[in-house]
C-alpha cells in the first residue's frame, strides 16, 4: 500500500485546490479520504496504542515546530472556510470563523485517534496545538486578506 500513496498526492491536491474554491463535492471527498487515510494504509489491520496524554509546556513548545501539521490543518481550515463561507452567504446564521475551527479540531483530533488505533503514526494530545495554530494562522491571512479585498472594492466603487 505504501506505493498506492504517491499516487495519491495529486488526487489529495486537485480536491484541496476544488475545496478551497467553495466546490462542496470536492471538499466532501477530501475529507472522506483523508479519514480513510491512516486505516486504508494499513489494509484495515488495527494495532491500538495508547495515545500519549503527557503536555508540558516544554513539550508543547516543541510541538509548535511541527509545520507540516501547521501548513496542512492551516489548509484544511481554509478549505472548510470556504464551504462555510458559502452556507453562511444563504442563510445569514453563525460564524463561518468559528465553524471552521471547530471542524479543525474535529479532524485534528480524527486523525490522532486514527494515529493510536492504527499504529501508524505518534498518537499525541499535544499534536492538538500545532493543528490549532495552523488554524489560527490561516484564519489570520483570511482575515487580513478580506480586509484589504473589502477595501480594495470600497475603494474601486468611490472613484466610479
Amino acid at each position: 500500500m505504501e506505493n498506492v500513496w504517491p499516487w495519491g498526492i495529486p488526487v489529495f491536491v486537485a480536491l484541496g485546490a476544488l475545496a478551497l474554491r467553495g466546490v462542496r463535492w470536492a471538499y466532501v471527498t477530501f475529507i472522506l479520504l483523508s479519514v480513510a487515510f491512516f486505516p486504508v494504509r494499513t489494509w484495515f489491520r488495527f494495532e491500538s496504542r495508547a495515545c500519549d496524554l503527557t503536555c508540558s509546556g516544554s513539550l508543547a513548545l516543541t510541538s509548535l515546530t511541527n509545520y507540516p501539521h501547521i501548513v496542512l490543518f492551516g489548509l484544511f481550515f481554509a478549505g472548510t472556510l470556504a464551504q462555510f463561507s458559502q452556507e453562511r452567504r444563504r442563510s445569514r446564521a453563525g460564524s463561518a470563523f468559528a465553524w471552521a475551527g471547530v471542524a479543525t479540531m474535529l479532524m485534528g483530533a480524527v486523525v490522532e485517534l486514527e494515529q493510536g488505533l492504527t499504529g501508524r503514526g505518534h498518537c499525541r494530545l499535544r499534536d492538538l496545538l500545532p493543528d490549532a495554530a495552523g488554524a489560527v494562522w490561516a484564519a489570520t491571512l483570511l482575515w487580513g486578506w478580506s480586509k484589504v479585498r473589502g477595501a480594495r472594492s470600497r475603494d474601486r466603487h468611490r472613484c466610479a
